[in-house]
C-alpha cells in the first residue's frame, strides 16, 4: 500500500509540474569555449536574424564572449534590418552560433541554435542577461548551452 500511495503522489507532482519556463532577459550574453572561431546572432521571433557587431570581422575567438543588449542601447546589433530586428517587449529571443569550420568551409559552416525546448525566452527592458554556451570542437560536443537564465521570470 506504501509503494502505491507513493508512486501515486509521485506521478501527481510530475503532472502537476509546469512543462515550461518562460524568463525575462534584456541581454543575451555567448561564451565561446570551443577550439573555434565563432560568430554569434540574435534572433527575434517572426523577424530576421539581427547580428552583434562582434559578431563580423574576425568574430568571437576561442574562450571569448559577447553581449549583445537587446535594445541595442550599446549598438551591439547591427544589422541591415536593424530597427525591424530590435524586440519589442514580449517578444521571444535566442542566439545562434555559427562556427566556423576553418580551411575549405568558409566561416560560420556550422550553426548552433540556442533555442531549446522547456525555457523560453521573452525581451523586456527589466529582465536579466541569459548566458550561453559552446565548447568542445568543430566536429564534437559543439551544440550551443544554456549556462545562466538570468533568474527572472517573464510574466504576461
Amino acid at each position: 500500500m506504501q509503494r502505491f500511495l507513493f508512486g501515486a503522489v509521485a506521478s501527481a507532482t510530475l503532472l502537476s509540474a509546469p512543462a515550461h519556463a518562460d524568463w525575462a532577459v534584456s541581454a543575451i550574453k555567448y561564451k565561446n569555449n570551443g577550439a573555434y572561431t565563432a560568430y554569434f546572432s540574435v534572433q527575434v521571433k517572426n523577424k530576421e536574424i539581427c547580428q552583434g557587431a562582434n559578431t563580423t570581422g574576425n568574430g568571437i575567438k576561442a574562450k571569448g564572449s559577447v553581449t549583445i543588449q537587446l535594445d541595442n542601447s550599446d549598438g551591439s546589433i547591427s544589422s541591415a534590418f536593424a530597427e525591424e530586428c530590435l524586440p519589442r517587449i514580449g517578444n521571444e529571443v535566442w542566439g545562434i552560433a555559427y562556427i566556423d569550420r576553418g580551411m575549405g568551409y568558409g566561416p560560420a559552416a556550422a550553426k548552433k541554435s540556442c533555442r531549446k525546448d522547456g525555457n523560453k525566452f521573452y525581451y523586456h527592458p527589466d529582465g536579466a542577461t541569459l548566458v550561453v554556451e559552446t565548447r568542445g570542437t568543430t566536429e564534437n560536443a559543439n551544440r550551443c548551452r544554456l549556462v545562466n537564465k538570468g533568474g527572472v521570470e517573464y510574466v504576461d
